[in-house]
């Protein structure tokens, strides 16, 4: 009876194994054409790509996207591929396919909807993106991208309280300093509140952009012609050093209005000790023009010449020259040479064709301020050239 029990038993057991090896047999045999199958549609659709059809490429490739997620890496970079060239509705449709697939692992979901979102960058369709980048935000996926693309929008839309919320949250997912940005900003932020007359506003929001970046030149200067137009002075003549104590490079575009200040309440001596600092300390010709203008106007044109005449010796400028000849031509005590007026205007055209200043990031030249470069983007790059200037 023990006998019969183990035959039974091993009977039973043989059966199982059987079918689970039929099974197996089975499950491989239907992998193994739906792979074929598979293969097959995903070759046909890189033919019609390369024959360029693409019109019958992405029917295709969305088909495969809909049914599996097997070629997902390949159809994600295909869809990347058309908005870099420009077909940005292809690269929409086929991006759009991809979360649309049945239960699309998570992983998955979330590069296809930063995916989109770019694509929808692409397209000009900011909201559309603002609520992808959003919503991977919330999810905590692709945290720092989706930031960075964020404020991107809200730059553009010129929203820019939250574009400093968007880049305060950015610096504490990556520890990127984005200083900076954010004071500029705030900066923006006073220009709205000046163009709506309440520089009470505007000066408040200057504040917080100081308590984010000490050095903003561009905080300072705002708040030195905010006070200049109240004619304080005094309080303008500190920011205007103030700006140019955190950036020297500053110099040419502070110095007119710090000039018109100390003019204002008649600080000459302190002007002239002043721009004897700065010409000690900068190696652009602006100061020395201001100190020029300052002697002409006290000593008259004599003791103006020989001071830039001296600095010249030391330091060439095209300005400085256009400035001499102007001076020698005003003298009326000596006649002036008559190809003077030839010399100052062709000197006049080519500093006309001059930048003034340029990116120090993409080169970008420029002949008034760009607090934000035109080109790149970057805050607080675009600076102006010592040796033009």
């Amino acid at each position: 009876m023990t006998g019969g029990f183990i035959w039974v038993s091993m009977a039973l057991l043989s059966g199982i194994l059987m079918g689970m090896y039929l099974a197996y047999v089975l499950r491989n045999v239907t992998t193994q054409k739906k792979f074929e199958q598979l293969n097959h549609r995903y070759f046909k659709g890189l033919n019609y790509l390369l024959n360029d059809e693409s019109d019958k490429a992405i029917d295709v490739f969305i088909q495969l996207a809909e049914t599996s997620h097997a070629t997902f890496e390949p159809q994600l970079a295909l869809g990347n591929l058309y908005r870099k060239k420009g077909e940005v509705d292809k690269a929409i449709k086929l991006h759009q396919a991809l979360i649309a697939q049945a239960q699309l692992p998570e992983r998955y979901r979330t590069r296809a909807l930063l995916a989109i979102g770019k694509d929808y960058m692409s397209a000009g369709l900011l909201d559309r993106a603002e609520v992808l980048f959003a919503e991977l935000v919330e999810l905590e996926a692709h945290t720092p991208e989706a930031l960075k693309w964020l404020m991107d929008i809200y730059q553009q839309e010129q929203d820019w309280q939250q574009a400093i919320k968007t880049a305060t949250r950015f610096q504490a997912a990556t520890g990127r300093s984005m200083r900076t940005n954010i004071a500029h900003f705030h900066c923006e932020l006073a220009d709205v509140a000046r163009l709506q007359n309440n520089d009470s506003q505007a000066l408040q929001h200057l504040a917080a952009a100081l308590r984010v970046d000490q050095k903003s030149v561009r905080a300072h200067l705002s708040i030195g012609l905010i006070e200049q137009s109240k004619n304080n002075h005094q309080q303008a003549i500190k920011s205007f050093k103030q700006a140019i104590a955190a950036d020297n490079r500053f110099v040419p575009i502070v110095l007119e209005p710090l000039v018109n200040s100390f003019q204002a309440i008649d600080q000459q001596q302190q002007l002239s000790k002043y721009l004897n600092t700065l010409i000690s300390g900068y190696s652009g010709i602006s100061p020395v023009l201001s100190l020029t203008q300052l002697t002409q106007q006290q000593s008259g044109n004599k003791a103006a010449q020989s001071l830039l005449r001296q600095h010249l010796k030391q330091t060439p400028s095209f300005k400085g020259l256009d400035m001499l000849l102007r001076l020698d031509m005003g003298d009326e005590a000596d006649a002036s040479h008559p190809d003077d007026e030839i010399l100052t205007q062709l000197i006049e055209d080519l500093l006309s064709k001059q930048p003034r200043l340029r990116c120090r990031k993409c080169g970008f030249g420029a002949q008034s301020v760009h607090w934000q470069c035109p080109s790149c983007k970057n805050w607080g790059v675009v600076k102006p050239i010592d040796d033009v200037v």
